[in-house]
């Protein structure tokens, strides 16, 4: 039965919420999504919540940051408002917390515009955006359940709209898209919204949390019972049947501290979309949760692009640098699945550090698989690299990594050639007993500031 309350008077939290109540909430949240105070994907994920709502509690977690009073406080937004995007053989994109004017143009003569309007700031009701690609593409992304419409005509080009077939949120601010195309393009998609709910997480998180922490106690016994296995005697077995027994074992307690470590990166992922770890963490914790070995010791990875300058001189800045902006992202994906931690990415050079030695070399396979997979689908502006890692002790200083290990490392990737992996001996040593990893001929090899010729193992990856 919905609940009653008495007029002037808020409902107890646990108390059951009547239809008007979730259509007050929804019509109040597109009032402050009109206000600029909630952007479309801020509005789109709340809006889902209220209209499912059973009980008040489930409308005040989403409410908890919004103006009690929904007729007081105007609100101004900080954000300047854009209006104008031009991509003349060239590109340009809007992505992240912004404000559209409530009429916005973009230009796209033999170029590229992105208009990503998911954490956009609204205006108003309705946004008008009049998108002109003459030779060139615009593509507009909003979030799911925002009422969009297409108009235009085109001549010798395309528009298209590819939403998900989703009911139209109440309140949603209408998004006109008028486009006019001279072979070129211009389509609107649909992305699921990532915003999170203010006031803890939601049933949907904390069931995940929940589920992470039961798996990592698992993995623990686990590995507590196989480090004691080879405490056992082996009688009667051989020569060698020991060392056999303790090489196997110190395998699958790798691949538990490996399997550990995804489950600290997705709790860390969880904390992120919950809003626990706030925008002004210190460097030294912006990348992936890292386990640092006992004995103090770090795999430095850095991967290089090859022939960037040369790239450069043949593409001109702005093509180079989103080929650039394309094989950081290929390298920051890997460093987040192997439980990376990215130290900086700057000029054409990623540096990556991590707890494990197998970690290391596995995201340094996959980068490379990853850029193989990518050449064959971009023929014309392949991208390549050349990466090198070390093992030792380094020292962390305000989430940056110095030292020799530091510096043995970037030498090792200086000698890689492209879509090469090198490997230092004690890295080729440590990384010796797992059975999925391969490595070449040695090489010796005289690196530029070391004294001692170091001898080299490429990485096996293709």
């Amino acid at each position: 039965m919905e609940g009653q309350t008495p007029p002037g008077s808020d409902p107890p939290p646990g108390l059951r919420v009547s239809e008007a109540e979730r259509d007050k909430a929804a019509a109040d949240l597109a009032k402050y999504c009109g206000e600029g105070r909630l952007t479309l994907e801020e509005f789109s994920q709340r809006v889902g919540v209220v209209l499912a709502a059973k009980t008040q509690a489930d409308i005040d977690a989403v409410m908890s940051d919004m103006p009690r009073d929904a007729n007081v406080e105007v609100y101004s937004s900080p954000l300047p408002a854009s209006g104008w995007f031009v991509a003349v053989l060239s590109g340009s994109s809007r992505k992240g917390r912004w404000r559209p004017k409530p009429k916005t143009k973009a230009l796209a003569v033999m170029g590229g515009i992105d208009l990503d309007l998911r954490r956009a700031e609204i205006e108003g009701s309705e946004v008008v955006i009049r998108a002109i690609a003459i030779m060139g593409g615009i593509q507009i992304v909003v979030p799911e359940g925002v009422n969009v419409h297409l108009g235009g005509f085109s001549l010798m080009g395309g528009k298209d709209m590819r939403v998900a077939d989703v009911p139209i949120l109440p309140g949603s601010p209408v998004i006109r898209v008028q486009a006019f195309s001279l072979m070129g393009g211009v389509h609107v998609r649909t992305k699921r919204a990532r915003s999170v709910l203010p006031g803890g997480l939601s049933p949907a998180l904390e069931s995940g949390r929940s589920k992470l922490a039961n798996l990592d106690k698992t993995l623990a016994n686990l590995d507590k019972k196989l480090a004691g296995k080879d405490d056992r005697p082996i009688a009667s077995r051989g020569d060698g049947a020991r060392e056999r027994s303790e090489q196997r074992t110190q395998r699958h307690r790798d691949a538990i501290l490996d399997a550990r470590d995804g489950l600290a990166l997705a709790s860390e992922i969880l904390d992120r979309l919950s809003g626990r770890t706030g925008p002004n963490r210190n460097a030294a914790s912006t990348g992936p949760r890292m386990r640092t070995a006992p004995d103090g010791t770090v795999t430095i990875l850095f991967s290089d692009m090859s022939g960037f300058t040369e790239m450069t001189e043949r593409l001109g800045d702005v093509e180079s640098h989103q080929l650039l902006a394309v094989y950081f992202q290929m390298v920051r994906g890997q460093a987040t699945s192997h439980g990376g931690y990215e130290v900086k990415c700057q000029a054409d050079e990623a540096m990556l550090a991590f707890s494990g030695a197998g970690q290391a070399l596995r995201c340094a396979i996959e980068i490379q698989r990853s850029l193989a997979r990518y050449r064959l689908a971009n023929v014309d502006d392949p991208i390549h690299a050349h990466i090198g890692l070390h093992t030792g002790e380094a020292i962390q200083d305000g989430g940056d990594f110095l030292g020799r290990t530091v510096i043995l490392a970037s030498r090792i990737t200086d000698e890689a050639r492209a879509d090469e992996i090198l490997a230092s001996a004690l890295l080729r040593e440590l990384a010796a007993g797992s059975g999925d990893l391969s490595f070449g001929p040695a090489r010796d090899a005289s690196l530029q500031g070391v004294a001692d010729t170091q001898t080299l193992y490429p990485v096996i990856w293709s």
